[in-house]
């Protein structure tokens, strides 16, 4: 991963945070800020661990903690558990502020009730937000989310291994990658994203259960290809690191972190469209930080901010007016316009037919 610009961070950070403090002074005087005045309080935020939670952490909550003198506590895990969570907590205190959810899951929590309509006057950068993501968390015309860090679902494969370089989805049922290829099961994200791919590049959509019968048909002529079931990414990249398989449905940053490691791992976006993968923020229902919640959000939506937590992660970010350092700005499908022609899976129709494509993925592949 390219560091080039650590000097430079490290100076807009020191910026960023004098501004900040600026803010919320002028904030302070008009009666704005949290219910403390702007000062101390804690906020329970449920996002990633890792790389991502690091980067996170670097990006929005140190500077919002030295500006505010809030603390953030962070509850890490998956969007499963965090929706799980706030179903069990629902009638007391939530059990966070702020949590972090994929598509797959937002319809869910809207309809449980566990997240709240985002009050958009309330974030002062949401005009700067790509429109596109942000229409994945509006829900029958109420936005709940705040985009943060988006994903192109594409194909991750060995240059060492595979000649000539994927260009399409259906690539990775060539015969002559049979016993290299990893498949990831439904459960996981980019398993629903490869499907998804697969059925547009034939000109379907995964709502459409003809288009998805037409898929399983092809998935079952290649039953005896796969040489790995990844069901998470981290099992991607080893599989794809120690050979265990040459081609898979990945990220577009992780792949290219692996890359920009010395990997001979390349990244191909599909002729046909990558699929979105994205990350929003969300206040929860009935938090008695809402105030805290709100100011927390100014941060993740800043374009002051968004480039920081990019770099650490090599993912875009939704503000359309950051700025990336070079090397990433090449590598990465960012910016105004640059999801249009993604591939956006129809949550709020496929959610509630999930179960009966995992049992089906299961007998094809068990």
């Amino acid at each position: 991963m390219n560091r080039s610009s650590t000097t430079s961070r490290r100076a807009l950070a020191v910026t960023t945070a004098a501004a900040a403090t600026l803010l919320l002074a002028s904030c302070a005087s008009t009666g704005e800020g949290n219910a403390d005045g702007g000062e101390g309080g804690t906020l329970t935020v449920a996002v990633y661990a890792g790389s991502w939670g690091e980067s996170f952490d670097e990006a929005f909550i140190q500077p919002f903690e030295e500006a505010t003198g809030a603390t953030v506590e962070v509850v890490p895990g998956g969007p499963a558990d965090w929706l799980t969570a706030l179903r069990s907590s629902q009638g007391g205190t939530p059990a966070y502020d702020v949590v972090a959810f994929t598509p797959n899951v937002i319809p869910n929590a809207v309809a449980a009730g566990v997240v709240a309509p985002l009050d958009t006057d309330r974030i002062d950068a949401f005009d700067e937000l790509n429109t596109t993501l942000a229409e994945q968390s509006n829900i029958d015309g109420t936005q709940y989310g705040l985009p943060l860090t988006v994903g192109a679902t594409g194909i991750a494969y060995r240059t060492d291994q595979v000649d000539p370089a994927p260009t399409d989805w259906s690539d990775l049922l060539d015969p002559e990658l049979c016993g290299h290829v990893a498949i990831s099961p439904l459960t996981f994200n980019t398993g629903v994203e490869f499907l998804a791919g697969l059925i547009n590049e034939s000109g379907g959509s995964i709502s459409n259960p003809d288009d998805v019968d037409a898929a399983f048909d092809q998935l079952a002529e290649i039953a005896d290809c796969a040489s790995a079931f990844p069901s998470d990414g981290t099992s991607v990249e080893t599989a794809l690191s120690n050979g265990d398989a040459w081609i898979a449905a990945h990220w577009d940053g992780r792949a290219f972190v692996q890359a920009n490691a010395g990997e001979p791992i390349g990244f191909a976006y599909p002729e046909s469209g990558s699929v979105g993968a994205l990350t929003s923020l969300f206040v929860t229902e009935g938090t008695e930080n809402e105030d805290l919640a709100y100011e927390f959000l100014q941060y993740v939506a800043s374009s002051d901010y968004q480039p920081v937590f990019s770099e650490g992660t090599w993912y875009a970010a939704s503000n359309d007016d950051n700025v990336y350092p070079d090397q990433f700005a090449e590598q990465i499908t960012h910016g105004e316009g640059a999801y249009d022609d993604f591939v956006w899976i129809d949550y709020e129709t496929l959610a509630p037919q999930l179960g009966d494509l995992q049992a089906r993925w299961q007998q094809i592949f068990e």
